[in-house]
């Protein structure tokens, strides 16, 4: 019986001591904010603001590789764009002797880095030559395409060379692995090829835009308008300043900048083959049109919200008083008028409205 008195006496004593402990921190506590809250408020609200900015930021950055991975949801094999040169020299009945990338053959020679239409000027030419000597036209052919498929398997240069002109120019769309069939295809291409429409070449054998002419070319609207987006990006990010944010940090970011480094002639380029193979339809310089036409100016600065929702309506970008989903999108010849390219300049993800970069397009109208 005493020791549960004891027992007892003691929680009492040690509830007590627990209450009087944790009242008088309470009140030191309470005196301590008292005295001190404009620094504790200082504190909270800058403890407050760092998280928000550290949000807004992930939030920034997320949405750059969002759009950076839809940029590469195919790749660009960047040494295509390496300059190879074929030059043609010595007897014909002679085995073909190439030095590096160079095929010589009676002192002709050809540059591969010119158009398609100036090489195949130069085979035509070898061609005539050879008939001249008494080839027919179809051994001609035979033996240019011979000799030309025995270099291709010799350096891997000649070969990826030969490919590309196939793959550009040749009516044959069947793929094929035999150097002779891809050769004869080629010299093929260079007899029928039309040396009038050298003025609407843009460089697709370069390397950078024969993909995007395929597409094209196969109406692959969708595909076309996402490697135009992919192309623009590698093509401007290589032209950035060293010390500009986007190549240094920033780097799976896209916006206006890449737009004013990137070079005249490859916004040209492929702006031709948009309107080349939409019959005018689509392409820059149709948005530009009108833009113009809708008031809109040339300059980096944002227009107004008005010419902005004009322009969506007119492009096929808005309807019924807001903007589409990217679903929404018309990849067919029937859109309207200027209503692709779009993915270059969208903000929004593929399951959102289409939120157009105004910014982008403007610097576009400016330099196009």
């Amino acid at each position: 019986m005493v020791e549960k008195v004891i027992y007892g006496l003691f929680s009492i004593a040690l509830v007590r001591a627990v209450y009087l402990t944790i009242l008088n921190l309470s009140k030191k506590a309470i005196d301590y904010i008292l005295a001190n809250y404009q620094m504790i408020f200082a504190i909270f609200f800058g403890l407050l603001a760092v998280l928000i900015f550290g949000l807004g930021f992930y939030l920034y950055i997320s949405r750059a590789r969002y759009k950076q991975n839809s940029l590469d949801e195919s790749s660009i094999d960047d040494d295509i764009n390496e300059p190879r040169n074929i030059y043609t020299e010595g007897n014909y009945n002679e085995n073909i002797n190439i030095n590096g990338d160079q095929i010589e053959i009676y002192g002709d020679v050809i540059n591969i880095n010119q158009d398609f239409s100036e090489i195949a000027k130069e085979i035509r030419e070898l061609i005539t030559e050879l008939k001249n000597q008494g080839y027919s036209e179809e051994d001609a052919k035979t033996e240019i395409a011979t000799e030309l498929a025995e270099e291709a398997r010799k350096k891997p240069k000649v070969r990826k060379k030969l490919f590309m002109w196939k793959k550009s120019f040749s009516t044959n769309t069947k793929k094929t692995n035999d150097e002779t069939e891809v050769a004869r295809e080629v010299v093929t291409s260079a007899t029928a090829y039309s040396h009038t429409s050298s003025k609407d070449f843009t460089e697709v054998v370069s390397g950078y835009y024969q993909k995007l002419d395929e597409l094209l070319q196969a109406r692959k609207w969708k595909e076309a308008d996402l490697e135009t987006a992919k192309i623009i990006y590698v093509i401007s990010h290589k032209e950035l300043p060293e010390t500009s944010l986007y190549r240094t940090y920033l780097t799976d970011y896209f916006c206006s900048e890449h737009i004013k480094v990137l070079p005249r002639k490859d916004l040209n380029n492929i702006n031709k083959l948009w309107l080349k193979y939409s019959n005018g339809r689509f392409g820059f310089s149709v948005q530009k049109r009108i833009w113009k036409r809708l008031g809109g100016g040339s300059d980096t600065t944002y227009n107004s919200e008005e010419i902005q929702e004009k322009f969506g309506d007119e492009v096929g970008w808005r309807k019924e008083g807001d903007w589409v989903y990217y679903s929404d999108i018309h990849y067919s010849r029937t859109a309207p008028s200027g209503h692709l390219p779009i993915c270059l300049m969208l903000n929004s993800e593929k399951s959102e409205r289409c939120d157009i970069d105004f910014e982008i397009l403007e610097v576009i109208v400016g330099r196009i």
